[in-house]
């Protein structure tokens, strides 16, 4: 089934369920948990918080992992929380170990070394987005736009996942007409 058009006409994939997943909760992810996480972790740096740096790079890598599982067999269910959640489902070991290694060595950062591991992990941000094959860069969720493409996004993926069966693509906390517990 095609579900892309790209520059050299329809990509076909075998499994479109799959591709779905990928590309919808894959960028409602990168806007969710990747975007503000490595905005955080460029202030730390910035700051000259290494510490602070590390703990939430290891998120950022964490969630881009996540991202890349989709491809293959990640859940779409994202709960970072569950001891039983796989970040890593279907992630080739070299790029699950190439994750870890950038994660870890943020543990070393100092005066010297920041600004250099913070352009890798620009870097390694920018090609878990490039990963989910839009047109276009995805809106920045903590800008005065970002909930405009949020709305874009999911106006574009809501009518197929629901025709593929997949869950909506925001969370319910997100939508819920129930008034939250004060």
């Amino acid at each position: 089934m095609a579900v892309d058009r790209g520059n050299a006409g329809v990509k076909r994939f075998a499994d479109v369920h799959r591709r779905v997943a990928f590309r919808a909760y894959g960028a409602m992810r990168f806007l969710d948990r990747v975007q503000g996480a490595f905005e955080d972790v460029e202030g730390a740096v910035g700051a000259r918080q290494f510490r602070v740096a590390a703990y939430q790079a290891r998120f950022v890598v964490l969630a881009c992992l996540s991202i890349r599982s989709l491809a293959s067999e990640g859940d779409v269910y994202l709960d970072s929380d569950s001891a039983s959640f796989d970040f890593f489902a279907g992630v080739p070991p070299d790029v699950i170990a190439d994750g870890f290694a950038l994660a870890d060595a943020a543990l070393d950062l100092d005066e010297r070394t920041a600004d250099a591991w913070m352009q890798r992990l620009r870097s390694y941000v920018a090609e878990t987005e490039r990963l989910l094959d839009y047109e276009r860069p995805l809106p920045i969720l903590r800008s005065p736009e970002g909930a405009f493409g949020l709305v874009g996004l999911t106006r574009r993926w809501s009518p197929l996942l629901e025709q593929l069966g997949l869950p909506p693509l925001l969370p319910d906390v997100w939508v819920s007409r129930d008034p939250a517990p004060r």
